[in-house]
């Protein structure tokens, strides 16, 4: 059901209900079908006709049940917050989130520090009388940026919330809930020292590895037809060079390191010079090879990099220097991604489309910095569910995306 999108934020943002439903349907017998193939296979494994069937009685209609209330929990009950907004900065912020709007959030409106009789329609309220208009308004959550917290008399009404029990968030906490990604201009120094937990550090110092290393020699065994096929696509449609090409990339703590993938490229794509790709449209890319990076199959021979330490399998992705030094000028916080292994999948990989500009780099940059945050066992096997459904549809689809921040400047910036 996660492959299939069906626990996702777009499966949220559908405006009809029977095209989940149908999802979910053909997912469940497709698993059926599955199991029962699998009986026939392994007898001792088998179930029986009459078990199978009341399984089948009993569990689908509870599952639309149960994702008739996950689809419609949003509409039925969404976050209601209040934005403690005023000044230019908190303003834009406000304006952001409302023109947003994230499924499962409602933005009730704004409050105020100093401003009095605001003749706006979204104007709730003074802060001085925020208990008051929680109540009348039904607020769940109040919303303040952290200079809120510098206010001597702001911060004694946001100290009062907090001891009587009403969650208070700041903008970025908002995003990291209901889009998963944290927009860069909100990101500070110390946002990513606070970051920090034991159960990340002990993952990442420990378990991590053994993680990259299980799965990589897993994923070799089962992915090893698709990579015989990689290889002779790469023969027939491209014969004049070799199968593999190595490059060099940018690892952990700024360590260079040689990566290896199926080409799929003509042997004379740089020839001017390097330049960033951009997908399947890419000129240079042959007949074939377009295939090859639709469907990540050009990919694998990464698998050999997990193994030996230089990427992992779940993290940013590895770019070249000479885009990491221009990327590094440009965005700030642009390092932070690599204060860990570099990753065959990702996040960013599985929630943006591939991109040219370094629009699209910033805003992969805001999911990697997410990433960095939450990184967990259960969290890199959900990233690895999701990439399955990536590689099936054949990438993610741009006019899926929803954007907090906005490109000021740099949406149409080439890198080079």
């Amino acid at each position: 059901m996660y492959v299939l999108g069906l626990y996702s934020i777009e499966s949220c943002r559908r405006s009809n209900f029977s095209v989940h439903a149908i999802t979910l349907v053909l997912g469940f017998f497709f698993v059926l079908v599955a199991i029962t193939l699998f009986g026939y296979v392994s007898v001792d494994q088998r179930i029986g006709r009459g078990y199978l069937a009341l399984g089948c009685l009993f569990s689908l209609p509870l599952l639309l049940i149960n994702h008739w209330f996950i689809y419609h929990k949003y509409r039925i009950a969404p976050e209601r917050i209040a934005f403690v907004a005023e000044s230019v900065e908190e303003l834009a912020e406000y304006e952001r989130m409302k023109r947003l709007s994230p499924a499962g959030l409602h933005v009730a409106g704004r409050i105020s520090v100093n401003q009095v009789d605001d003749k706006s329609h979204d104007w709730l309220g003074r802060l001085k009388h925020v208990q008051s208009t929680i109540r009348q308004h039904k607020i769940n959550c109040v919303v303040f940026a952290d200079d809120r917290m510098e206010d001597p008399e702001a911060r004694t009404f946001l100290r009062q919330l907090r001891y009587l029990g009403i969650t208070c968030r700041t903008p970025i906490t908002i995003c990291e809930n209901y889009l998963h990604y944290v927009p860069l201009h909100l990101v500070t120094i110390k946002w990513l020292m606070y970051s920090e937990s034991f159960y990340r550090d002990l993952y990442f110092g420990k378990l991590k590895r053994l993680f990259d290393v299980l799965t990589a020699i897993i994923l070799l065994f089962v992915l090893s037809p698709f990579f015989l096929i990689g290889i002779v696509i790469v023969g027939v449609f491209s014969s004049d060079g070799p199968v593999f090409f190595t490059q060099e990339r940018v690892g952990r703590f700024g360590k260079k390191f040689k990566i290896y993938k199926l080409r799929s490229m003509r042997t004379d794509a740089e020839k001017s010079g390097p330049v960033w790709s951009s997908a399947t449209s890419d000129s240079r890319v042959f007949l074939g090879g377009a295939f090859l990076r639709r469907y990540r199959i050009d990919e694998i021979p990464q698998l050999f990099n997990v193994i030996r330490g230089d990427m992992s399998f779940v993290g940013p992705r590895p770019e070249r220097p000479e885009f990491v030094a221009k990327l590094a000028d440009e965005l700030p916080y642009y390092d932070e991604r690599h204060m860990i292994h570099p990753g065959l999948t990702g996040w960013a990989q599985v929630c943006y489309p591939y991109g040219s500009s370094v629009g699209d780099a910033k805003c992969k940059l805001e999911y990697d910095l997410y990433y960095l945050k939450h990184a967990s066992v259960i969290f890199d096997l959900l990233i690895l569910l999701d990439t399955i459904r990536v590689v099936l549809l054949g990438g993610v689809k741009r006019d899926k995306i929803q954007r907090y921040s906005e490109e000021v400047g740099l949406a149409d910036k080439p890198l080079f």
